[in-house]
């Protein structure tokens, strides 16, 4: 408990950190800050890596790191013919109801009641390929969510998407009528498609309104009110991505025609980067650093990144250990003594500019260990997708003056959380194939006397092992029936033996790849047996021998 409540106020840390960073607008918010959690609840995050037909749903409570176990998730799902069925299945330990074998095309919409209240999905459409994942996460009243007993009302819930086209006047198209396009990745129009109509008012109330395309390819939306007083946003469903409209007001004569078409995909991983505005946060725990990394992932191109069942891959330094990554939106894969993997698609970078919260749905967080045994402790990780300006942080440790120097590490500021005082500071970034290196400085030596001794005595007793089992050989005199039970109690112990020397090797080597040292109890139990079983077998060989 103490290390996450630690966790929580460096991550709350790095959103006052104050540092800024070239080419990031003040309108924009910062990459990885904290998300309105309300605008991101329920709706539909595509996984191409998932089995088909599959969706997953997340329960859970304030923040989406408190899982809710054991509650039963209703989905009602709608099949292309319009025939409704309804499922249920109960949250795992993880928090998660999975709904599997659904077809493409089918429309799915969960419910769940949490502490009294009713959470509620969008409706989610199950894509030719992969599945979706979506999270409802109760408590949020105060961030925009509602606590009516009916969920969030679907204005409120309403979001723009990717941008994917604009609208533009049209003197030829009756006044406050607006006509909206849908078009496929070929540019053909998509005919008897849901068209989602956003509406804001000079009172920032959100209303919208829907239509379905005709068999040409277009939605119509009439009477609508003209000026700059209403904003408008068109928005459309294809393929598990939400895809819209930049946002246009009605022209006061004559209406409007919009397009919205389809990004082509790529699964070139050369257009993904590590954007500005990472956090990488170091903290001490006994005998090895712990690196928390907080990345936001940007699609630099104008096509939609789609992996398909591959992922970007992002290595960590040599030498880490226990990789754990934190939930989020978006699914991260540990690969063991690699780093770890990234799936899912990515919209353009410039397509998600007017999408309120976008950075926190495409940031990943983990964190790893790195063992020490110095006063300084190097730190290298291969960015093979390039990083934009970041900040470090550092806590303080009382006796400690731990500095962090490197390529780009710019001066330290002090700050204080909770009581706690850490260290902020600016680094540059690195390009594409590039390595990220600084050096931690300052840390507490670590005693590995206790390491080597186990390691000298491990050495000892193989040596030891090897000796004695070339011990004397007699055979037994005829007759003599004592010869055989002696015999079969040697064979004994040397299976003991070896079941022991299994076990203490084991135990030291489970605590070097951990990079600590052996539980003292443990060790100390087999080498005391160890030494019971070595006295056994040398009394036996000298009675063998008189």
């Amino acid at each position: 408990m103490r290390r996450q409540a630690l966790i929580l106020a460096l991550s709350l840390l790095s959103l006052t950190a104050g540092v800024t960073f070239p080419g990031r607008s003040a309108a924009q918010p910062m990459a990885g800050g904290m998300p309105n959690l309300a605008r991101i609840v329920g709706k539909p995050l595509p996984d191409p890596g998932m089995p088909p037909g599959t969706v997953s749903v997340r329960v859970a409570r304030k923040m989406p790191v408190n899982a809710v176990a054991d509650v039963e998730v209703t989905a009602l799902i709608r099949n292309a013919g319009g025939d409704m069925r309804k499922r249920t299945a109960k949250t795992d330990s993880g928090g998660r109801a999975l709904f599997e074998g659904l077809a493409p095309g089918d429309v799915l919409k969960a419910s769940v009641k949490v502490d009294g209240e009713e959470l509620a999905s969008d409706e989610l459409t199950v894509p030719p390929s992969g599945g979706l994942k979506t999270m409802l996460i109760s408590g949020l009243a105060g961030e925009g969510a509602s606590g009516d007993g009916e969920g969030q009302s679907e204005a409120s819930r309403f979001t723009m998407g990717a941008t994917a086209g604009s609208a533009v006047p049209d003197p030829a198209i009756a006044t406050g009528t607006l006509e909206v396009r849908p078009l496929d990745e070929t540019g053909a129009p998509i005919p008897n498609h849901p068209v989602v109509l956003g509406m804001v008012g000079k009172d920032s109330k959100v209303d919208i309104k829907k239509a379905t395309t005709d068999a040409s390819g277009v939605a119509r939306f009439a009477d609508l009110p003209t000026g700059d007083t209403t904003g408008y946003a068109a928005v459309v469903e294809w393929h598990g991505i939400r895809l819209g409209t930049s946002p246009f007001a009605m022209p006061k004569t004559g209406g409007a025609r919009a397009e919205v078409r389809a990004l082509v995909r790529t699964a070139d991983t050369n257009v993904i980067t590590i954007g500005a505005g990472a956090r990488i946060i170091v903290f001490l725990n006994e005998d090895r650093l712990v690196i928390r990394e907080m990345l936001p992932i940007e699609n630099t191109s104008d096509k939609m990144f789609d992996p398909g069942p591959g992922a970007v891959e992002i290595p960590l330094p040599k030498g880490h250990v226990s990789t754990e990554v934190n939930e989020g939106e978006r699914k991260v894969e540990v690969r063991k003594d690699h780093g770890v993997a990234v799936h899912g698609v990515l919209s353009p970078r410039g397509a998600m500019v007017n999408t309120p919260g976008h950075d926190a749905g495409n940031e990943i967080d983990f964190m790893f260990g790195l063992p020490f045994d110095g006063e300084t402790r190097e730190f290298e990780q291969p960015v093979p997708t390039g990083i934009g300006p970041f900040t470090l942080i550092t806590q303080e440790v009382e006796g400690h003056d731990i500095r962090v120097t490197g390529p780009g590490v710019g001066a330290r500021e002090e700050r204080t959380l909770n009581g706690r005082k850490f260290w902020v500071m600016p680094v540059e970034g690195v390009s594409a194939n590039g390595t990220l290196r600084f050096t931690i400085g300052g840390l507490p030596s670590t005693d590995s006397t206790g390491r080597n001794v186990a390691g000298g005595l491990t050495l000892f007793l193989i040596a030891a092992a090897i000796f004695m089992a070339r011990g004397p050989r007699t055979s037994r005199r005829p007759g003599d029936g004592s010869g055989r039970s002696a015999d079969e109690e040697r064979n004994r112990l040397v299976d003991r033996r070896e079941a022991l020397f299994s076990s203490l090797i084991a135990l030291e080597q489970e605590a070097r790849a951990a990079g600590t040292s052996a539980p003292a109890e443990r060790r100390k139990q087999l080498v005391t047996e160890l030494e019971q079983v070595y006295r056994r077998l040398a009394a036996g060989d000298e009675q063998r021998a008189a």
